[in-house]
């Protein structure tokens, strides 16, 4: 740009890039990550954290250009540390993939054709000289892609298929091309032959990879990667990006907290921990015996499940909010933020378990997603930082039982925890299609029962199943779980219309009578049923 080689100039331009990027993934990644939080849970409108991305893609940029460096170094950077924010919910990616798809791509896109001339191809020099572009760009990007699979030990054919799958080029080459137009390093001759090269390779791409895909079996790895992408795109627990944490000071609030630590950890989940009762201090967060603390612990311990993943999470991010209004308010107004999942933990011994007690009910009448309720018992309620788990799971086949098996697979593969899952049958048939009957019912419960040991075995965990006949619901689960020494009973349940919390008798029944923990996960409800709302 200067003309000449300016040592200064040069030696500044390379240095502030060294500080920019070590600045940007350090301290960077943290401001980032709490500026979207911020505009997440504090702007109201129709996007308040897609207009902030694009403020830090700016800010970004304009700190590149400061440096001596082309702007689009700083969109780079801004783009990884936003990809890389734990809160990006879904809602906002698509949101930011559609202002990027339908804005931002067609305007680039635009002026870059606008910028290119193709009717010098028809010189037949210059249409040589783009052919022999294609060609060694071609050969150039597939022989590495190639020689790469290769070397990763990927087979000829993978290979082969990897080498079309890369030689496709597009936006970057475009990107690149663009700057060394603006700057004058390139005219618009090479502009457009590099443009045309993009396009071909671009195009040409798809019926490459597909004619060398044909030609290529699936293997049985990839395989299970497609059917484990394709259940986990369908599941519970897979698809939760946000906890809320409704606790108070009791020991039942610190089991709860390490529940919420086990379910977060292994994906990284931010978390919000809501004090019901009273206003925490920093010293009081820090405290070991806090909600805070067991939440970090239980987090620290589902996270060293997946150190050996290439997914493995960083740290659980925990807020801490204190409820300046009652119960339902407070998590009403909390829950506008945008949570998956509430976990409640708060004290179930001063209060009849009938009827939960009415903070308890205050709570979930203020949040309508999906619900989880922590009942500690015995060694779970005198040790709820470091008590084993034996987990049992009964099993319908309904989609509150499925909820629940998934979330007592996670906990039990955080911590390498026993499980086991229970399916209740009612009695016998009777009558002239017995055992037509019978077969039938048979065959439904081994279904169930498959299902579930899969569920299992795709998240690493080994589990038994068993199934007690002629035993009504409730009693067949407690003598199971104390015939089989289980020690915390997680029970899917549906939330029944009414002011008063309730969840069917069989809930009723196993919080009344039951000696062991347990762990009530419930679905969301419409907001029009919601008394709070």
């Amino acid at each position: 740009s200067r003309g000449e080689v300016d040592a200064v100039s040069l030696t500044q331009s390379f240095v502030g890039t060294l500080a920019f990027l070590a600045i940007a993934f350090t301290a960077g990644r943290r401001i980032v990550f709490s500026m979207i939080r911020w505009a997440n849970d504090n702007l109201r409108g129709e996007a308040p954290v897609i207009s902030l991305i694009v403020l830090i893609m700016a800010a970004l940029a304009m700190a590149t250009h400061a440096i001596g460096v082309h702007t689009v170094l700083g969109a780079f950077v801004a783009g990884i540390l936003v990809g890389g924010s734990p809160i990006l919910t879904r809602s906002i990616d698509m949101q930011l993939r559609g202002l990027i798809a339908g804005l931002f791509m067609p305007v680039f896109f635009g002026l870059a054709g606008l910028s290119a001339d193709l009717t010098i191809l028809k010189s037949p020099r210059l249409l040589l000289f783009t052919a022999g572009l294609v060609v060694i760009a071609s050969i150039g990007k597939f022989a590495g892609a190639y020689v790469g699979g290769m070397f990763g030990r990927l087979s000829a054919r993978e290979s082969l298929a990897l080498g079309c799958g890369m030689n496709a080029r597009g936006s970057t080459e475009v990107i690149v091309a663009s700057i060394g137009l603006s700057m004058g390093v390139l005219d618009q001759d090479l502009f457009t032959m590099i443009v045309t090269m993009a396009i071909v390779t671009t195009m040409a791409m798809p019926p490459m990879l597909r004619a060398a895909l044909q030609r290529l079996p699936i293997s049985a790895e990839e395989q299970n990667r497609l059917d484990r992408e394709a259940f986990e795109s369908r599941g519970f627990v897979s698809n939760l990006e946000r906890v809320l944490l409704a606790v108070d000071d009791s020991p039942n609030a610190k089991f709860a907290s390490r529940i919420a630590g086990l379910i977060a950890g292994a994906k990284g989940m931010p978390t919000t921990v809501l004090h019901l009762d009273s206003a925490p201090t920093a010293a009081d967060s820090k405290n070991a015996e806090s909600p805070e603390s067991h939440l970090k612990a239980g987090a620290k311990a589902g996270a060293a499940r997946e150190e050996k993943s290439r997914d493995a999470p960083d740290k659980v991010d925990v807020l801490t909010r204190a409820a300046a209004t009652p119960p339902a308010e407070a998590v009403a107004t909390e829950a506008v933020k945008g949570y998956d999942l509430m976990i409640v933990g708060v004290d179930m011994q001063a209060n009849p378990l009938t009827d939960f007690g009415q903070h308890v009910t205050d709570a979930a009448n203020g949040f309508t997603g999906p619900l989880a309720i922590v009942a500690a018992r015995g060694r779970h309620l005198q040790r709820p930082k470091d008590a084993p788990f034996r987990i049992l799971v009964p099993v319908t086949g309904a989609e509150a039982s499925r909820r629940a098996a998934e979330v007592a697979v996670a906990l039990a593969r955080s911590i390498d925890a026993p499980i086991g899952a229970l399916y209740v049958s009612g009695p016998a048939p009777s009558g002239a299609q017995t055992v037509n009957r019978a077969f039938a019912t048979r065959r439904h419960e081994e279904r169930i029962l498959k299902d579930f040991a899969e569920l299992a075995e795709r998240n690493d965990t080994e589990a038994r199943t068993a199934v007690r006949v002629n035993t009504p619901p409730e009693d067949a689960i407690l003598m199971h779980a104390r015939t089989g020494c289980f020690d915390l009973i997680v029970l899917g349940v549906n939330r029944r219309p009414g002011d008063a919390l309730y969840f069917g008798h069989v809930a009723t029944a196993v919080l009344e009578r039951a000696d062991v923990s347990v762990l009530l996960v419930a679905g969301g409800v419409p907001a029009a049923a919601n008394p709070a709302t």
